[in-house]
């Protein structure tokens, strides 16, 4: 499956320009702190949800949002919580985002918050039906079971 996602990103993924400019906004803005940003992010993932409830998310795309969502980031929790309600994939989900999302739930400072953990969870089980491989939940079933003990993530 990580040959898919290298295929697909060689390929220019087949994101649309406008999509492109704001997720390289999105990223970027992310990752600096909200007093040095010379944009205001929420504004810019607005834009982002737009695009994606339109058209929805191409795999580079999902794949870079889950990114910005999972990873140690400076975004407001209003503004992840708004990405993770529009995360609408073009197509199926491949192995390599629902190990990203399994891979950020638990305890830990890297991590994202508990709320954030449970919007992701309730994502994945939105997602369920379009997933490249139902069987990676499966084989992921020991480690969510080890997670029953975060309450907030129940």
């Amino acid at each position: 499956m990580v040959g898919v996602l290298a295929l697909s990103i060689a390929r220019g993924a087949s994101v649309s320009p406008v999509l492109w400019k704001k997720l390289t906004i999105t990223i970027t803005a992310a990752k600096t702190p909200a007093k040095q940003r010379t944009v205001k992010i929420s504004s810019t993932v607005d834009r982002v949800c737009t695009e994606a409830y339109q058209t929805g998310l191409q795999t580079y795309s999902l794949d870079r949002l889950i990114d910005v969502i999972t990873l140690p980031n400076e975004v407001d929790q209003g503004s992840l919580g708004n990405l993770i309600k529009n995360l609408y994939p073009a197509g199926k989900v491949l192995d390599t985002i629902v190990l990203k999302v399994v891979g950020s739930l638990g305890h830990g400072r890297a991590k994202p918050t508990y709320s954030t953990q449970a919007a992701l969870i309730k994502w994945l089980i939105m997602v369920y039906d379009i997933l490249d491989d139902h069987m990676v939940l499966s084989r992921l079933y020991s480690t969510l079971f080890n997670l029953l003990d975060t309450i907030a993530i129940r």
